[in-house]
């Protein structure tokens, strides 16, 4: 099983070079995007890990995102042509189970992302019908023209119908090589799928959704192998002792995706030692 792994980061460097070096195998190959607002130099820990010469400026919320995505998918393919799957993750994940887990249920032959027909809970409809730009929203300026225009379409009820029908999901995946050259081909063959979530909010957790569900492969769609604690009052929750005894009796779980068998955790950082001592000796055992 040759596994090429997909990881978008901008900081916690540290717990980058630990992460990969917990994944690294024979059969690995890890490519890297760096946010391009990231001033600090990264050197990867290993020889087979590559940080991709494409540098996107990514906002939350904004096209910026997909496009990081795809340019390491495209990178992927045409440096580790020969991998069985690809798989999307952040720089601050990290594995909760031992590497035999996640060949386990690679042996089956799905792919591994949240998908489900819009609306999907927390993820509204108007993200879909009305306008929306790529800009800071984190630090938001509201005389920003960008932001400006939007309150004024949504004033006007300015709509965009989708020329297809719309799925959406969390953004992490493991997805086979047959399904990401389909994604590509079809991105490089369609343009409808960039004309119209470039101006959606939060298009990476639509855009390869939305073409996966439009496809064959939406018959060998399963839940995503990442586990993320959404319930606390700004999410993502970081990880912490409190989850362990959580994932040690979760080995699998239903949500609205259905049933879930989590490999990643999301997230941890620089300070996260201590959690990955006891992610190593309670959860890889």
């Amino acid at each position: 099983m040759k596994i090429c792994y997909l990881i978008l980061a901008h900081n916690n460097f540290k717990h980058l070079n630990r992460l990969i070096e917990a994944l690294d195998d024979t059969a690995g190959s890890f490519y890297i995007h760096i946010d391009k607002k990231t001033k600090q130099e990264y050197i990867p820990p290993i020889e087979n890990a590559t940080v991709i010469p494409t540098r996107i400026d990514i906002n939350w919320g904004g096209f910026a995102m997909v496009e990081a995505t795809l340019a390491l998918m495209e990178y992927g393919v045409a440096h580790s042509a020969d991998a069985d799957y690809y798989i999307l993750i952040s720089g601050v994940d990290y594995p909760i189970r031992p590497k035999s887990f996640l060949y386990n249920l690679l042996e089956k032959g799905k792919e591994y992302i949240d998908i489900a027909p819009v609306p999907v809970p927390f993820k509204p409809e108007e993200r879909y019908e009305y306008y929306y730009f790529d800009y800071d929203r984190r630090n938001l300026k509201y005389y920003n023209p960008l932001f400006l225009t939007e309150v004024l379409l949504k004033k006007l009820r300015i709509k965009r119908k989708p020329p297809f029908k719309v799925y959406a999901g969390t953004q992490w995946f493991a997805l086979t090589q047959a399904c990401v050259r389909y994604i590509l081909k079809t991105v490089d063959e369609d343009r409808n799928y960039i004309d119209f979530f470039r101006h959606t909010l939060v298009p990476d957790e639509a855009f390869f959704q939305t073409i996966i569900g439009n496809s064959p492969f939406l018959s060998r769609t399963v839940s995503s192998l990442t586990y993320t604690d959404w319930e606390v009052p700004v999410p993502p929750a970081n990880i912490e002792n409190r989850h362990i005894e959580f994932l040690k009796s979760h080995i699998e779980f239903n949500d609205e995706y259905g049933k879930r068998y989590p490999y990643f955790a999301r997230k941890l950082n620089d300070d996260s030692g201590d959690v990955l001592l006891k992610i190593r000796k309670e959860l890889w055992n």
